[in-house]
């Protein structure tokens, strides 16, 4: 049985040695803040552009560069990334991470993989997926990976299967296709995505998308 998100922090958070303090890089809304806020005695969201207003989880989000942390040596022990290693200059984050960690501090950079849907609707959103292909970043192909190739320097830790689930009827699935980074390329460049109306199809269906990356303790 894959592991559920918060279920799958959980994990991640049991690894270190200590739970003083867990960095978050590239932390968006800092929504891995706020789980690992309840774990670790300070739990701090860093980005390079933090959100104005408007952040859900009411976690205040540090103005840094995931190049450049403002932490002393050996004063974290969990630093952590949630679809975001793919935005740094990665070398200059391994140093600093490294730098940061302390000596049996876990270093974690993850992502979402590909949705999966139902086998049934594999065929029907064919055309839409194929469409979309080049409006993905370049750097897709990695994320969808897993970060494979990763190095640090570390200790690879293997990671338990794990996805997040939704439930989902055809008109919520194409509102979520609707945001992806690619549909939003596509809209910009005036091309089409032909996403399906199946009325037959209404019922609500199970979405997913696998938990993966790569975690190293220092």
């Amino acid at each position: 049985m894959a592991l559920d998100p918060p279920a799958f922090f959980r994990w991640l958070a049991s690894l270190p040695p200590r739970r003083d303090v867990c960095v978050e890089c590239g932390a968006g809304a800092g929504e891995v803040t706020a789980f690992l806020g309840g774990t670790f005695a300070r739990a701090i969201a860093t980005d390079a552009a933090p959100p104005h207003s408007g952040v859900p989880c009411a976690v205040p989000i540090l103005a840094a560069r995931a190049e450049h942390l403002p932490f002393a040596d050996a004063s974290a022990d969990l630093v952590v990334s949630m679809q975001a290693l793919h935005h740094f200059d990665v070398p200059a984050h391994l140093r600093e991470a490294r730098r940061i960690l302390r000596p049996g501090g876990v270093f974690a950079a993850l992502c979402w993989g590909e949705i999966v849907l139902p086998e049934a609707l594999r065929p029907l959103y064919r055309p839409a997926f194929a469409a979309l292909a080049p409006f993905w970043e370049s750097e897709r192909d990695w994320v969808l990976s897993g970060y494979r190739g990763l190095g640090f320097a570390g200790q690879p830790v293997p990671l338990p299967t794990a996805a997040m689930r939704r439930r989902a009827d055809i008109a919520g699935l194409n509102a979520e296709i609707s945001r992806w980074s690619a549909a939003r390329a596509a809209r910009r460049a005036g091309v089409a995505i032909p996403l399906p109306k199946a009325p037959g199809l209404a019922a609500p269906f199970d979405l997913s998308w696998p938990l993966i990356g790569r975690v190293f303790r220092a």
